[in-house]
């Protein structure tokens, strides 16, 4: 046996259409061809490598070895749920920007509600591994494709502020707005700063500033500022970025500056604000802690009895009414005179009696012509834009931002609000249906969808899963 000689034993294990070759007493695997020389003679060129071969384990291919085959498998249920349950998302993002844009927001809004926050370099991976690749293969989702939208997003502002007047204009005209601080990893972004959680975060900060629908629940502004930069500020920025008409603002305290009063007041907008109790109004009012009024509050089939008394400013229209929690002050009340009972430091009789009035006390202010009640709890529904960012921080995980461009930033806080105007169809779409969204999407997982014949169908689909999908109207026979 020569030396670059392979044994039988050894061909027989090769791939049909390969070539295997004895170097050092190893045996490598390669591709052929036959070719014709220019004297008209064929020839076997050898081609590149593919594997080895051994006679205990027979031919190994190399990690490439499958690469340039066609893709038969791809990921299909949790991207039809979602896909399926929020067109209404893609139709409005199509009715402002051209074809190809509107379908490249989308997506990546989609994939992140689907798989959580993807940075920008993993998003074509996804994407390739999903139905969407062969849904939409003139969809380019690499990383230069999506850095060059999200810069034009962040840049071109124009058809973005269009989208969100329109979304402002179809609003319930109920909002509340919030800001989210998220932690910046880059330190040449320039919105990146050190704000009020450095502490927290050991970073630098971004933050996130929205609006969001208290009636519908969608999300309906969305815009990062300086990590620096408080509330009141960047509201003022907001405020004069579109056109606000009719419009109920259900802030917190944060907010407060005259110049934002005066904008909330405007253009027949009302507001309610809790103030905080260094004002003056504030002051004015708990002065005298008596109360002449009461109700009963309702949240969560939990009854509280509130306690309230109300008066008006100089202008006689704007109301500051003084509540008080009758079960919060008794909790807090029983809560400090146990650690006084302790004889922990910092609790004293003298303090209990100077502050035990003030447990479960807030001062709200107002130019809503509405009762006290109807105001209370108007602004106890803003509890709702906090549970959406807590979706934001622990579902989605928008946690940590590692954009160094400023315009490429601006750019991926409209993402986020279409991921939570996605969200938000998806949470209307199984309201009637015992499953929460995340259940639906995780067994949306197992549905794979494979190319059988020239046709891509649905494997794995047992007939529970198959009756959610149809409850979902999600296509399972004749995928496209």
């Amino acid at each position: 046996m020569g030396k670059y000689s392979v044994p039988q034993s050894i061909r027989e294990k090769k791939p049909k259409g390969t070539m295997a070759k004895n170097i050092n007493d190893h045996y490598y695997v390669y591709e052929h061809s036959c070719q014709k020389d220019e004297n008209g003679k064929w020839k076997t060129v050898m081609g590149k490598n593919i594997g080895s071969i051994t006679e205990e384990l027979g031919f190994i291919p190399n990690n490439n070895f499958l690469v340039d085959d066609e893709v038969t498998t791809l990921e299909y249920g949790q991207y039809a749920i979602a896909f399926y349950n929020s067109q209404d998302v893609l139709n409005e993002l199509q009715e402002i920007f051209n074809p190809m844009d509107a379908i490249q927001i989308y997506l990546m809004g989609l994939i992140h509600v689907v798989t959580g926050f993807v940075p920008l370099k993993d998003i074509k991976e996804y994407f390739s591994q999903s139905w969407f690749s062969i849904k939409y293969p003139e969809v380019k989702m690499g990383y230069q494709a999506l850095s060059t939208l999200l810069d034009s997003l962040g840049r071109k502002q124009t058809k973005v502020q269009l989208f969100e007047q329109n979304l402002l204009n179809h609003s319930s005209k109920e909002l509340a707005f919030d800001g989210h601080v998220i932690r910046s990893t880059s330190d040449y972004n320039d919105l990146a700063d050190f704000g009020n959680k450095y502490r927290l975060l050991k970073e630098r900060q971004v933050n996130l500033m929205m609006a969001y629908d208290l009636v519908t629940g969608k999300p309906i502004l969305s815009k990062m500022y300086d990590g620096s930069q408080l509330d009141k500020t960047s509201i003022t920025d907001m405020l004069g970025s579109f056109q606000y008409e009719n419009t109920l603002f259900v802030i917190d305290r944060g907010f407060y500056s005259k110049t934002n009063i005066t904008a909330f007041s405007s253009n027949g907008n009302h507001y309610i604000i809790p103030l905080a109790q260094n004002l003056k109004n504030y002051k004015d009012v708990v002065e005298d802690l008596t109360f002449d009024k009461r109700f009963v509050y309702e949240r969560s089939r939990k009854k509280s009895i509130i306690e309230y008394k109300e008066t008006f400013l100089s202008d006689g229209k704007t109301k500051v009414i003084v509540y008080r929690n009758i079960n919060e002050n008794a909790i807090e009340c029983d809560n400090y005179l146990k650690h006084l009972a302790e004889g922990e430091d910092g609790f004293s009789q003298e303090e209990y009696e100077r502050i035990s009035p003030f447990f479960g006390v807030i001062v709200l202010q107002s130019n809503l012509e509405k009762s006290a009640q109807e105001i209370y709890q108007k602004y106890k529904g803003r509890w709702q834009i906090e549970t959406f960012y807590n979706y934001f921080k622990n579902d989605i995980n928008y946690n940590a931002l590692g954009l160094q461009d400023y315009y490429m930033t601006q750019g991926l806080s409209f993402i986020m609000l279409i991921s939570g105007l996605i969200h938000q169809s998806l949470k209307v779409a199984t309201k009637s249906i015992p499953e929460s969204i995340n259940d639906c999407l995780l067994s949306g997982r197992f549905i794979k969808i494979h190319k059988k014949y020239g046709k891509w169908q649905a494997s794995n689909v047992k007939k529970k899963m198959a009756e959610l999908f149809s409850t979902l109207g999600v296509e399972l026979n004749d995928i496209q």
